[in-house]
């Protein structure tokens, strides 16, 4: 007993990688490995509760076998772990995708809608649903003012967008205008970013929008690559 359930738990660790490999080889679509991974967790979870009491039950009797289980077990919630943190700060965060840092005239995109389908999350800011949910998820997302000039802002904001890894797709320096496009690590997923650039009176204003292609919930990956854009982008101011 305690070698099955020690190899079912090496085996159930494979569920994850095989979701994102289906996936990203474009061999299932997302909902199918999204289930791959899903079930491999709840597989490993119920395998680590079987091998610890298996474990509990037997370690006097059988101390080998029952090692063997536990063994099986723990090596069975490596996957649990991670994505039960991934799916408890989605529960603590807005169930949104949307993020700017000016929720009462978010900067729009240009070329950017031409790279979208009809599948893609829209990218119209509902500043009633969206402005209210962003500002209790995230209230540090701001614009942030500069006493560069509108220039030599949209340089450096270029600079960070490259710096980043950012996929550069129209720079504008008429409109002040920069938009890029990242790709996720993990899934591929791509989300969209335009920087906006306006002189005011005595400052010079940036702000950002990130929005995803794909999800409703970012899980703050949005409003993470926004804090990052301006920290780098502060930084290089001094």
């Amino acid at each position: 007993m305690g070698t099955v359930v020690k190899k079912l738990g090496l085996l159930s660790i494979f569920a994850f990688p095989l979701g994102v490999i289906l996936y990203r080889t474009n061999l299932v679509g997302f909902g199918t490995a999204f289930s791959i991974v899903k079930n491999g967790v709840m597989f490993g979870a119920v395998l680590f509760v079987i091998g610890v009491l298996y474990w509990f039950i037997t370690r006097n009797k059988n101390p080998q076998s029952a090692k063997a289980a536990l063994v099986g077990g723990l090596i069975a919630l490596i996957p649990v772990i991670p994505l039960g943190l991934q799916a408890s700060k989605a529960k603590s965060l807005p169930f949104i995708h949307n993020i700017s840092t000016d929720i009462v005239n978010p900067p729009q995109f240009d070329k950017v809608t031409s790279l979208r389908t009809s599948k893609d999350n829209p990218l119209e800011y509902d500043v009633q649903t969206l402005a209210k949910q962003q500002q209790a998820g995230y209230p540090d997302i701001k614009t942030h003012f500069t006493e560069l000039s509108v220039d030599q802002a949209l340089t450096k904001a270029k600079n960070t967008a490259e710096s980043l890894g950012w996929e550069i797709v129209n720079v504008d320096a008429e409109q002040g205008l920069l938009e890029a496009t990242e790709t996720t690590l993990l899934w591929g997923f791509k989300d969209d970013i335009v920087v906006r650039i306006q002189a005011n009176a005595d400052s010079t204003a940036v702000d950002l929008r990130s929005v995803s292609r794909f999800g409703q919930s970012d899980i703050g990956a949005n409003a993470a690559r926004i804090e990052k854009f301006l920290t780098k982008f502060k930084s290089a101011e001094e």
